[in-house]
């Protein structure tokens, strides 16, 4: 994966208040559920960065085995050369703002003191 593109979706990621692992989670399981869809520019490979600089492994948080092997097998069947291709592609598109995610709470979220509140 160009390293440019996971650091500048680290970045988007916290500027949102998320880690980049549910981030990419959740953007490949809209992958897989067909919510999102992805063209691979042509020609594209493993090889150098669009600056010329070598590719380098990136990480994160452990995946979900099920979303990641979703994910596989719908990337497969799509064209797209690799899964760091993959998850490239994805970032990229939430660095761009192109894709977006959205956090939901879900459970007991304890009350605390809003604004419509004081009156």
């Amino acid at each position: 994966m160009d390293t440019g593109v996971w650091r500048r979706a680290r970045a988007r990621a916290a500027d949102d208040a998320l880690d980049l692992t549910p981030v990419l989670e959740a953007l490949l399981h809209a992958f897989a559920d067909g919510r999102v869809t992805v063209t691979p520019p042509a020609g594209r490979s493993l090889g150098p960065t669009r600056d010329g600089t070598p590719r380098r492994g990136c990480r994160t948080g452990p995946l979900s085995h099920h979303v990641w092997s979703r994910a596989d097998h719908r990337r497969a069947a799509a064209g797209v050369k690799s899964m760091p291709v993959l998850c490239e592609l994805l970032l990229g598109g939430y660095v761009d703002g192109h894709l977006t995610t959205t956090l939901t709470a879900t459970g007991h979220v304890p009350r605390t003191h809003r604004e419509d509140d004081a009156a």
